[in-house]
């Protein structure tokens, strides 16, 4: 698939030439990464679902579980500048910059800059903990058929965005979408995971009017402000006309077991 193929493969989905091209160079990133450190990352989060699951929301984080300790800044910014700066030259970006904003052991936040305006960031986390291996598939990313990655299944991807929604400080729209998608796309939460699930809200006790809360929070207001400057216009305004109905109704049909009986 050349270049031009790639865009359009974006474009397709309404997303804007601009995020096509980040998109793209998100991919490259990814791919220099898992050559340069093979077997010791895990691709997860927002841009999974876009790269491998159609989805149409903006992500720009790549977001990577590392195996081992984090890899050194300066490798990680030398492999990753290598593969995308030839890149970027034909999009009209420059010459890129890197920055990290956060170093920690556990957790490494790079940018990746073009005239000084962030295009998107590189985190290496350990945070969200390990995935089962079982729950881990090999996905085709980028234009080479035999470049592959490792990366939760979608069943698993539902359970880690449905731990996100309810341990985050603020409920946020965009991981109700996410949970959307992913039903849409046919992801389960099957008995293991379920388990998984219930250890989850024992260890962080939300009960049953909790849930119910975050449910209810998840309004046409909070829903404009987050997620129009992230969907392609025809789709948010099918789920502004339905007042975001379709997201409240994904989150109780993954939390049914919890709203229906509180603690199983």
């Amino acid at each position: 698939m050349n270049l031009q193929a790639r865009l359009e493969k974006y474009r397709e989905r309404d997303f804007q030439q601009s995020d096509a091209e980040i998109l793209v160079l998100i991919e490259e990133s990814a791919i220099a990464l898992f050559t340069s450190f093979p077997d010791h990352f895990i691709l997860f989060g927002g841009a999974t679902l876009v790269l491998f699951y159609g989805s149409p929301r903006v992500s720009r984080d790549l977001d990577l579980l590392p195996s081992g300790p984090l890899p050194k800044t300066e490798d990680v910014q030398a492999v990753v500048r290598s593969r995308i700066q030839p890149l970027a030259e034909i999009f009209g970006l420059g010459q890129l910059e890197f920055r990290q904003e956060i170093a920690k052991p556990d957790f490494a936040k790079h940018w990746v800059l073009a005239n000084q305006e962030p295009l998107f960031s590189i985190d290496l986390t350990r945070i969200g903990g390990n995935v089962l291996e079982t729950q881990i598939v090999k996905k085709t990313i980028g234009d080479t058929p035999e470049t592959t990655v490792p990366t939760p299944n979608a069943n698993y991807l539902l359970l880690q965005k449905s731990e996100t929604f309810l341990s985050r400080r603020k409920v946020k729209a965009r991981d109700a979408f996410d949970i959307h998608l992913l039903l849409s796309r046919k992801a389960r939460l099957d008995v293991t995971l379920r388990a998984h699930l219930q250890d989850f809200i024992v260890m962080n006790e939300p009960d049953k009017e909790s849930v119910k809360a975050r449910i209810d929070a998840i309004s046409p207001k909070l829903c404009t402000v987050e997620l129009r400057p992230v969907l392609p216009p025809p789709l948010f305004e099918q789920l502004e006309k339905e007042g975001f109905e379709p997201l409240r109704q994904s989150l109780r049909t993954v939390f049914s077991d919890w709203l229906t009986g509180g603690h199983r």
